[in-house]
């Protein structure tokens, strides 16, 4: 699987869930400002967890994908994070708590999660098919 552009993309997508995750944690008044959140003492902390935890998924999805080996637990649970956090995200917004822009973020988690299990049922059908 590797070298298609399935791959590529998604070795984007973890690259980019560790670094935009780094900054999360970082500076989380960042991030609640773009989305349109309140910054208060809790949802800061709460959001610095947050992306703590998206460092330790994108940074899985990248192990898994760069290295050989079954690793096909690993990549559904990377699509799995993805999917909830699609949904939480949009929930947030459908709640007020968050701004229609925060939906560009719930977008690229959902388009991320369909990518991700896509290449995990290629890649399944493609062991199959070595057996």
């Amino acid at each position: 699987m590797r070298g298609n552009w399935l791959y590529r993309v998604l070795l984007l997508i973890s690259g980019v869930t560790v670094a935009s995750g780094l900054a999360q944690a970082v500076r989380p008044d960042l991030v609640l400002r773009v989305i349109g959140g309140d910054a208060t003492p809790a949802s800061l902390h709460f959001f610095a967890i947050v992306g703590i935890f998206m460092v330790l998924f994108g940074g899985m999805l990248l192990h898994a994908l760069l290295t050989a080996g079954d690793h096909s637990v690993a990549v559904l649970w990377a699509g799995l994070q993805k999917l909830a956090a699609a949904g939480m995200v949009g929930l947030g917004v459908a709640k007020g708590i968050f701004s229609w822009l925060a939906l560009s973020v719930a977008g690229f988690d959902l388009v991320s999660a369909i990518l991700i299990f896509a290449y995990r049922k290629r890649a399944r059908g493609a062991a199959r098919g070595r057996l």
